[in-house]
């Protein structure tokens, strides 16, 4: 863009050089009246001026109606500080020319007041040359020029503000010629508040009303001369406020009576006014005479007019003040317009830029071209002067000519300056919201990321629809517009025009500032048109401008001020990395080695703002840790510089807190070297000056510093919440639970399912923690360094219901996988907790972790409930041989364990304690077994008294209560098998066998009982020796034995080892779970309760079985004895009762047979309790239970001796055994030869001579009998088991033998005689046997089993006769 063409006019003096760029400089600054506002004298406070500055700033934009009563707009700019060598280039451009002056300055003496108008007055001979007006503000005085008493209740009679802003009007004593008078005071306003500054008038209470009053209160004497002035704030972008905000209200002229006191008089037209203020001010001034105010007076020599205000708040009129200012210097630039528009010179001077002097020394002023060249820089002129007029349609045409003339004469610099002009005036028309652009932004105090492209930015103006361009001025008509703007130049024609300026403008070294203005207002051209690319190239010819700056000092500053100008134009234009570098390179100059006096402070803060540019967020919550956006290198060098700068500083907690970011943030893009140097360095920064979780904020600027919370240091990467363990539990009543209607259906998936769902997706837990018990959550952390990485002061982050967490330290190793830590804590109060996170330090930084923070957790806090305190009790027990439970039970276990360990049928005494280890009574206490054993067989091995332990409640904390518990080893004593269905089928004996004869019993069972190893029977154990053998007809083996073909085995003395497959040998295993469930303290009113569990192992160890079994006749009618095969199972020998004086023992392992009588069922019970059903099995549980209540087998086991006791318990008996079991339906009533025949009665006879039989029946089964059939056989017994039935030729009968008898009823009786001759001598036996008749239909209740088995009733034992010869 810079020409190459190198035209050197001159080599002026630094002198001629414009001191620095206005880097804030925009097109509608040419049409602006410059004022410099700057403070004066040394007792005003900075923070006053700058508060007066913002109000005077927004006074920007004043219109006024000229003379031909249009409305011209005319704007202001206000400059703090202004070169003399800029304004030195106002005749090159008007718009540099300082036009107006108002200082600023506060008095508390004359010597300060003096001090202030001398500092005024030097000021208005520096600019003396371009000064058309000036003001002066002097604070500390009142109105009349005394001195302000800040602790009086009012700087002066009537001047002091009320709360609402309005004059305190009311009589107010005024001394008067030594006399006190009451008065009126009444402010006299003109178009705006005037409180403070301004005349008050003092009006007696008889002549209130006056010719001069009435002037001052009618509207033409307040509005005379200012009807027109309307005032509009914030004039341009380029002033030095900011602020944004548009205003119209009047203004006054002169003539106003409460204008503030006129100590100047410079003009005629100000002399009425003055008298009229005169008189006003000589009233006050003869009151305050005999006062003890002091007025202060202004030198003589002090020109300028003076507005005098207590304070800055008192300065309320300042505005109108202001208005009336920018009007008469409006109206002194539009007097030398219309001189210059219509003076005609035949020769017209030359204007030059102050560098150009000395190139037109000598040179002919009368050449046509010089001629031409000064004709066409006046007309220039003239343009400048129209276009801050407000006439920019005029100043276009005269810029316009003005650049054909300049063109021709090949006056270069003055045709850039035409061009440039011509811009601003078109840029006036086109764009005229321009001004009210954002400007150049500042960051804000984080200065870091989240909006991509700032306020200023090209994302907001592509988004946001940017400024409306098409917008008019205000208060101008679209029609207007339209026709003046044809005049204006294109778009297009702008930028090449500003192209063209700056062509020009390369071609003078002493040019470079103008150039660098001009391309910076090009820049805010295209940013207008959203031409972003050109606006960079624009940009990039401001960098490689060379300003001609001698002072080392003052180019350091100017270069820090460029760079960082630049980095803001960068920034508007969305080159956010090149706004950030420059940025840097203005950080780096500000501790440059060349720069005597580096700021840190001034480094930071720029470097700070390079964070957007280069895509880093100082919140760790909004930066990008995957490294999709920035440049991680860059990054990691613009963070370290943070630091080492920060350092400079001294800010200790600064640095810690950028290193620790650098360590976070930049984690995943450093090796494993650079980690272990950042985590080094960053404790060792760390124990100067820890970092907590709480914004940093830098004291000297007040910029915030996000906290940094080590979300991946270490790395979460589950958490698991812990539900208490069964025992510790809180659970609902059964009370409250029970009624809870749940439908019909056992599981409904749109109840159970979506509502579990629910709360695990917002992380409510289905379980409730107690309240001051002890809670944990498990966290399973990753550490990602290459060292072991210790973590102090661990502890949960809670909210909602009150909880004290407990801090934890872990040392975690430097390896991948995932470690547990367990975090503890108690809550304090019942609610809701939610669990937030946790807090950790790591390396000196303190971190709150939340986790919806946390990138991989969905759910950002887990919520459990907290239910009020409930009291807890452990299970301890004692007086326990066999079974053991540990006195303390750890946290993690859920229930306590008894193990016992007994022999089948042994019963154990357990005693079990509860000890209530809590600081809550317990209140309520119920017990219950749970068990798979049926109900029947629970109660029979544990029993318990619930009532006892109710009598020891409440428990008090730290209390117990004990519980005995019995516990019996129930067994099944009877060996396992099945039932031979073979025997079944035995018939009875045909009766073509002697009738004499009847078969014996089974071979496997014996044929003779012994006695009892402890008593003998003699000649009676003999006979039942003998009896034994007349068995039922239909005795078998068990039910249950295994086997019917054994040989037969002798009596019960002989013993026999037991196989190692012996069945029922195997031990068993019960289980149930005492249940125990109780409530206290809070937690009870709020319906809630704990339970605990004792689970009860009880291992059965085989004792004593029973393998076979069988019935056989007793000696007495009403019993039968049942004969058991037993095993000793045990390891130990076994001393065996099995009747009340009989006892045997068995070694281990042997086994042994033992008759037990047991009485006879009646029949009467069997018909109560069962019915025989087809098959016969109907009456055999009745009757296996009937003998299991007869007999109980007791044994002692062991060393010991450990009692026990054995059960019959699930016996049965085939159908071929129950006539052996139960009563006989018929009562036996025998007698030889008129003698009763009982059991063991001796009967004898002799050869040949007849013995009378007689039988008797009676019914007693309690219902009528059928027919029966009675039959009598006679037999020999040999001894031999051989039974000869046949003996007809050894005896014979008389009467018969075989018989039917009628039907019987309940109690009838039947009788039957007949004789018996026996031929030889001897011993015999007559069985009477009495069975249902075989012609009677089968009706009875004793009807047959099977079709080959019939019923049979034998008197026992049979009838033995000894017969004799003699």
């Amino acid at each position: 863009m810079r020409s190459s063409v190198s035209v050197i006019l001159s080599n002026p003096p630094p002198d001629t050089t414009m001191s620095y760029p206005d880097y804030c400089t925009s097109p509608h600054h040419h049409q602006t009246l410059l004022v410099l506002v700057t403070q004066v004298g040394s007792q005003l406070k900075s923070r006053s001026f700058h508060k007066l500055y913002d109000r005077i700033s927004r006074v920007g934009h004043v219109k006024v109606s000229d003379s031909n009563g249009s409305q011209r707009p005319v704007w202001v700019t206000y400059r703090r500080d202004y070169p003399v060598e800029n304004n030195d280039w106002g005749d090159f451009q008007t718009h540099r020319r300082v036009l107006g002056i108002i200082t600023i300055g506060q008095v508390g003496s004359q010597s300060d007041l003096n001090d202030i108008c001398k500092q005024h007055e030097s000021l208005k001979v520096k600019y003396s040359s371009t000064l058309y007006d000036s003001r002066c503000i002097i604070l500390g005085l009142n109105p009349d020029g005394t001195m302000y008493e800040a602790d009086s209740r009012g700087p002066s009679r009537g001047t002091s503000p009320e709360p609402n802003g309005e004059l305190d009007s009311g009589t107010h004593p005024v001394t008067i010629n030594g006399h006190t008078h009451p008065t009126h005071v009444k402010k006299v306003s003109a178009g705006s508040t005037d409180r403070d500054s301004g005349v008050y008038e003092t009006v007696s209470s008889e002549d209130k009303s006056t010719e001069f009053d009435s002037h001052a209160d009618s509207p033409q004497g307040l509005s005379e001369g200012m009807a027109d002035l309307k005032i509009y704030s914030n004039h341009v972008n380029g002033s030095d406020s900011g602020s944004e905000s548009t205003s119209e209200v009047g203004c006054c002229d002169d003539a106003k009576i409460d204008s503030p006191r006129d100590l100047t008089a410079d003009s005629a037209q100000d002399s009425v006014h003055d008298s009229a203020h005169d008189t006003s001010q000589s009233s006050i001034s003869t009151s305050t005479s005999h006062s003890s105010r002091v007025s202060l007076q202004p030198p003589s020599n002090f020109k300028t007019r003076a507005l005098f205000y207590p304070t800055g708040d008192h300065a309320v009129n300042i505005e109108s003040q202001l208005q009336e200012f920018i009007s008469s210097l409006f109206w002194v630039l539009e007097s030398k317009r219309l001189d210059k528009s219509q003076e005609k010179l035949e020769r017209p001077p030359l204007l030059c830029a102050p560098f150009e002097r000395k190139d037109f020394i000598g040179l002919d002023m009368d050449s046509r071209t010089n001629k031409k060249r000064c004709g066409g820089r006046l007309r220039k002129q003239l343009a400048d002067l129209t276009l801050q007029a407000g006439l920019p349609t005029e100043a276009i045409m005269h810029y316009s000519y003005a650049a054909d003339t300049l063109r021709n004469c090949n006056d270069w610099l003055w045709l850039a300056a035409c061009f440039e002009g011509l811009c601003a005036a078109s840029v006036v028309m086109l764009y005229p919201n321009l001004r009210r652009s954002s400007g150049l932004q500042r960051f804000s105090s984080l200065g870091v990321g989240g909006n991509q492209g700032g306020s200023g930015g090209v994302g907001n103006r592509s988004r946001n629809g940017s400024v409306n361009t098409n917008s008019l001025p205000t208060g101008l008509d679209p029609t207007i517009v339209k026709q003046t703007s044809k005049h204006c130049l294109s778009p297009d024609d702008i930028v090449d025009k500003y192209r063209e300026a700056i062509v020009h403008y390369s071609k003078y070294r002493n040019a470079g500032v103008v150039e660098t203005e001009a391309s910076i207002k090009a820049v805010h051209v295209l940013i207008e048109q959203r031409r972003y690319l050109m606006a960079a190239e624009f940009l990039s010819n401001v960098v490689f401008i060379n300003l001609q700056l001698s002072d080392e000092e003052k180019c350091v500053t100017l270069q820090i001020a460029r760079f960082n100008a630049l980095a803001d134009l960068y920034h508007q234009i969305g080159f956010h990395r090149k706004a950030s570098f420059f940025r840097r390179v203005a950080a780096m100059r500000c501790v440059a080695p060349q720069n005597q006096q580096p700021d840190w402070g001034q480094c930071y803060r720029l470097l700070l703002q390079t964070l957007e540019g280069y895509k880093i967020c100082l919140d760790p919550l909004q930066f990008r840790k995957d490294g999709s956006q920035g440049w991680p290198s860059l990054q990691i060098q613009i963070l370290q510089e943070l630091v080492g700068t920060s350092r400079r500083m001294g800010q200790n907690a600064l640095c810690t807190r950028h290193q620790a970011f650098l360590v976070c943030a930049m984690m995943p893009h450093l090796t494993e070297v650079e980690r272990q140097e950042t985590a080094n360095m960053l404790e060792s920064l760390s124990a100067r000056s820890g970092s907590g979780p709480v914004p940093l904020v830098v004291q000297e600027t007040g910029i915030i510093i996000p906290p940094v919370n080590f979300l991946n240091l270490p790395i979460c990467r589950k958490v698991r919440t812990i539900a208490p363990v069964t025992g510790r539990r809180a659970e609902k009543k059964l009370s409250l639970t029970g009624d809870e209607d749940s439908g019909p259906f056992i599981f409904s998936p749109f109840t159970s399912l979506t509502s579990s769902n629910d709360r695990r997706a917002h992380g409510k837990m289905d379980f409730d923690w107690v309240e001051g018990d002890i809670c944990e959550i498990c966290l399973d952390l990753e550490n990602p360094m290459p060292f072991e990485l210790k973590v102090t002061n661990m502890m949960l982050l809670t909210e909602g219901a009150q909880f004290e967490a407990w801090p934890s330290t872990v040392v975690l190793k430097a390896e991948k996988s995932l470690q547990a830590v367990t975090l503890r804590g108690r809550p304090l109060s019942a609610g809701e907790l939610r669990v937030t996170g946790y807090s950790s330090t790591v390396m000196g930084v303190s971190s709150n972790c939340r986790l919806k923070f946390i990138p991989h957790f969905k759910i950002p806090q887990y919520t459990i409930n907290v239910v009020p305190a409930l009291p807890l009790i452990q299970i301890l027990t004692g007086n326990s041989s066999t079974g053991s439970l540990g006195a303390e039970k750890s946290v993690g276990e859920e229930c306590g364990t008894l193990h016992l360990s007994l022999s089948a049928g042994e019963t154990h005494e357990c005693s079990v304690v509860l000890h209530n280890v809590s600081s809550q009574p317990v209140e309520e206490l119920s017990i219950t077994l749970d068990s798979k054993m049926d109900k029947e067989m629970m109660n029979q091995v544990f029993q318990y008294s619930e009532e006892n332990i109710h009598a020891q409640l409440p428990i008090p904390p730290g209390g117990k209560a004990s519980l005995t518990l019995y516990v019996y080893a129930v067994s099944d004593f009877l060996c396992p098998g099945r039932l031979d269905e073979s025997l079944e089928t035995t018939s009875l004996i045909s009766g073509s066998e002697p009738p004499s004869l009847i078969s014996g019993g089974p071979p496997s069972l014996p044929s003779r009982q012994s006695a009892a190893t402890s008593s003998t029977r003699g000649a009676r154990a003999r006979r039942t020796d003998s009896s034994a053998s007349l068995l039922s007809s239909r005795s078998g083996s068990s039910a249950r034995s295994g086997s019917s073909t054994s040989t037969q085995a002798p009596s019960s003395s002989i013993r026999t080892r037991a196989t190692l497959n012996t069945p029922g040998c195997t031990g068993r295993t019960l289980e149930a779970t005492l249940m125990i469930k109780y409530s206290g303290g809070s937690g009870m009113s709020a319906e809630l309760c704990r339970s605990t569990q004792l689970l009860i192992n009880v291992e059965v160890t085989p004792s004593l079985l029973v393998t076979r079994w069988d019935v056989l006749p007793a000696e007495l009618p009403h019993q039968c004895y049942v004969v058991l095969d037993l095993l000793n199972c045990a390891s130990h020998e076994m001393d065996l009762h099995y009747t009340p004086t009989k006892h045997i023992l068995i070694e281990a392992g042997d086994s042994c047979r033992v008759p037990v009588p047991v009485d006879r069922c009646p029949l009467a019970t069997l018909t109560q309790d069962a019915s025989e059903n087809e098959t016969g099995w109907g009456w055999s549980t009745v009757l296996g239970g009937h003998v299991a209540s007869l007999v109980e087998l007791q044994w002692t086991l062991g060393p010991s001796d450990t009692p026990g006791r054995a059960s019959l318990a699930g016996i049965t008996f085939p159908p071929s055994t129950h006539d052996l079991i139960t009563m006989a339906p018929i009562h036996w009533d025998v007698q030889v030869d008129g003698l009763d025949v009982l059991g063991g009665t001796e009967n004898s006879g002799v050869v040949g001579r007849t013995l009378e039989l007689r039988v008797g029946i009676t019914n007693t089964s309690g219902a009528t009998l059928p027919p029966l059939s009675l039959r009598i056989t006679a037999f020999q017994d040999h001894q031999n088991g051989h039974l000869n039935y046949r003996l007809e030729a050894k005896m014979t009968t008389t009467g018969a033998t075989k018989l039917t008898t009628p039907q019987l009823a309940e109690g009838e009786e039947f009788q039957h005689c007949c004789g018996l001759v026996f031929f030889t001598s001897g011993v015999y036996k007559v069985e009477v046997t009495c069975s249902p008749a075989a012609a009677v239909g089968q009706t009875s209740f004793y009807e047959n089993v099977t079709p080959a088995h019939q019923h049979a009733w034998k008197f026992a034992p049979p009838l033995e006769i000894t017969v004799t010869d003699v």
